[in-house]
């Protein structure tokens, strides 16, 4: 992982994001002429991948962007820098780019959607970057192809859900009627492209309202009507992820279970001593993006 100070000497062509009229929140990307190293300090090679995490302080429920962000530290296997949307912590060093943006609303993909688009707008933010968040953890070593492969849970069942989350994903099917409905929701990192995203905004105006599932929208329009090559995740029997939504799972099965996989997130329920305890086994010592 290059340091920001070696980040900012590399120069190379990269794209920028501009809005195309205050009245219209869609997105152009251009591309832009090689600068000199010294006119922008934040500059971001295409070599890396910009992680970009959503994050709204009052909404955490204690450590786990730290925790997150130290197994970015030890298990990422190539390069990237790190942009968080939303609130920055005291603790945070200045290898974590923060963009600061308020919780603009109590659905959780409407607030997501606005941070995603500070992210295509971003100079920080790479043209390919990983959207993950703040409660994913990886638990193995990891190169960037194995985020790069998408992964779904089986097709869309608004049927299983109730609330906010069962109506953005009721208007996501609606959305998709001549498309492949698969969950794409699979609280793992996804990769991204600015590029494409503007695409998909372009092609579904309606998305710029927000309370849509985005994952699951882009994936399954990637390549129109055809359906997009991916993974349905088997946390029984994959490699891949397990998610903690116990606060007391049972400890033997849990080590079995992680032992074997790249990715570990918790749900709201998920969030308790146990996990925090195995975090902090895990990972002791504070990474470069504290203090």
């Amino acid at each position: 992982m290059r340091t920001k100070k070696e980040k900012e000497e590399k120069v190379e062509t990269k794209l920028e994001v501009k809005q195309t009229s205050e009245e219209n929140p869609t997105f152009k990307v251009e591309d832009r002429p090689n600068e000199d190293s010294d006119a922008k300090e934040n500059f971001i090679t295409m070599e890396h991948v910009t992680v970009v995490i959503p994050y709204v302080k009052e909404k955490a429920q204690g450590d786990e962007l730290r925790m997150a962000l130290r197994s970015l530290h030890k298990f990422l296997r190539f390069g990237v820098n790190v942009v968080v949307i939303g609130d920055r912590e005291e603790w945070m060093s200045d290898e974590v780019t923060v963009i600061e943006h308020d919780c603009v609303s109590d659905n959780p993909q409407i607030d997501a959607l606005e941070k995603l688009k500070l992210a295509i707008a971003a100079d920080e933010v790479t043209d390919k970057f990983i959207w993950s968040n703040d409660d994913i953890y990886l638990v193995a070593p990891v190169m960037l192809s194995h985020f790069e492969i998408p992964k779904n849970k089986g097709f869309l069942r608004p049927e299983l859900y109730k609330g906010i989350y069962k109506e953005n994903m009721l208007r996501t099917v609606e959305l998709l009627a001549v498309f492949p409905k698969l969950d794409f929701g699979t609280h793992t990192p996804v990769v991204y492209q600015k590029q494409k995203l503007v695409d998909m905004f372009e092609r579904f105006p309606e998305l710029n309202a927000g309370g849509y599932l985005i994952s699951s929208v882009y994936f399954n329009t990637l390549f129109g009507t055809e359906p997009i090559s991916s993974i349905e995740l088997n946390w029984q029997s994959d490699n891949i992820a397990l998610s903690i939504i116990s606060k007391q799972p049972d400890s033997k099965k849990f080590e079995e279970l992680v032992s074997k996989k790249m990715f570990l997130n918790n749900a709201e329920s998920g969030y308790s001593d146990f996990l925090m305890k195995y975090l902090l086994g895990m990972f002791p010592d504070k990474s470069d993006f504290e203090e």
